[in-house]
């Protein structure tokens, strides 16, 4: 299968090879995927820079890409919620990347069915921002009632944290910047006040 592969570190990030390597068979808790789409994201540009060396050590060559989306091709004997054909979609374990490929093998628990509301390349952008989101809510433990301030409220970030603070039930004052795109975001996120950045005080 072919694979976009880290073979050395460029503090520029650009530099990957698209290489034929073999295609991974899944083990018994894993799941194997064939990915329709990979999503591109900053982690991926620091890691071919080098700059996560240090909390987790990469072997090169290195398949690259942490979340995807796609269809299942096979499942390993242990494997109970996911068969052939169902529509997933995941973010790597960070010791074992490699979304950037035709096929990924990854663990059950890594990933999900994907709704029925959203594409491949929808879906794809989705596990890691979300994992984001989800992991400041944990470490700030909001109680319900409780006002949460989010910076950036129209972005990839602020837009998972919006329906996250709702399922909470918390109040939010989300950031924006004022443009056509991001009223039309707001409007879809049902946001009912957001603080311009440019025009409104955020004291």
């Amino acid at each position: 299968m072919k694979a976009a592969v880290l073979t050395q570190y460029d503090k520029n990030g650009r530099k990957l090879e698209i290489q034929e390597v073999e295609k991974p068979s899944p083990r018994e808790k894993e799941v194997l995927v064939k990915v329709f789409t990979a999503a591109v994201n900053p982690l991926d540009n620091m890691i071919i820079r080098g700059e996560v060396k240090l909390i987790v050590p990469y072997s090169l060559p290195l398949i690259m890409g942490n979340e995807f989306a796609g269809q299942v091709e096979a499942v390993g004997s242990a494997v109970k919620r996911f068969k052939a054909g169902d529509r997933v979609y995941g973010r790597m374990p960070l010791s074992k990347i490699g979304a950037f490929a035709e096929y990924a093998a990854v663990e059950e628990g890594a990933l999900a069915p994907i709704p029925d509301y959203l594409s491949y390349d929808e879906a794809a952008t989705v596990p890691l921002t979300a994992l984001t989101a989800m992991q400041a809510f944990e470490i700030m433990q909001p109680k319900a009632g409780e006002s949460v301030f989010i910076s950036g409220g129209t972005g990839s970030l602020g837009a998972m944290a919006i329906p996250i603070a709702k399922t909470l039930d918390l109040p939010f004052l989300p950031t924006a910047v004022e443009t056509m795109q991001n009223g039309w975001r707001s409007w879809a996120l049902t946001v009912s006040l957001t603080i311009k950045r440019k025009t409104m005080p955020m004291s």
